[in-house]
This record gives C-alpha cells, sequence and structure tokens, in this order.
C-alpha cells in the first residue's frame, strides 16, 4: 500500500508551508501538487520523498489519487 502526497505529508509531521519552504516552492505550487501528483516533475518528487522519507515507489508508483 502506498501514500497519497498528502498522507505523506502529514506521516513526516510537516504542514503545507513547511514543506513547499524544503522545497524552495511556494505553499500555492505545493498545493496544486497535492491535488494532482501526476504533474510533479521527478526532480522535485525524488526531493519530495527525501524530505518526508518515503520512498518514490511507495508514491507516485502506487495508483494513488489525492
Amino acid at each position: 500500500m502506498g501514500f497519497t502526497i498528502k498522507q505523506a505529508r502529514q506521516y513526516a509531521g510537516f504542514t503545507q508551508t513547511e514543506i513547499a519552504e524544503r522545497l524552495g516552492i511556494s505553499r500555492d505550487v505545493y498545493r496544486r501538487i497535492e491535488l494532482n501528483p501526476g504533474s510533479t516533475p521527478v526532480d522535485l518528487a525524488q526531493k519530495f520523498c527525501q524530505v518526508v522519507g518515503i520512498g518514490i515507489d511507495q508514491i507516485f508508483f502506487t495508483g494513488n489519487s489525492t
């Protein structure tokens, strides 16, 4: 079973603002990623997974939607 982007963020204990700051993007851009993870650039997806401590396959290759 995988995580949604939102679940992974919450599991790691970050707010949208905190994770956006760690990724170097605005909160609004991050919010759009949570709503539509399929549009996430690969490098940003990898960085997100590093920050929250979850493998990329647990989020982006599980067939989950938000």
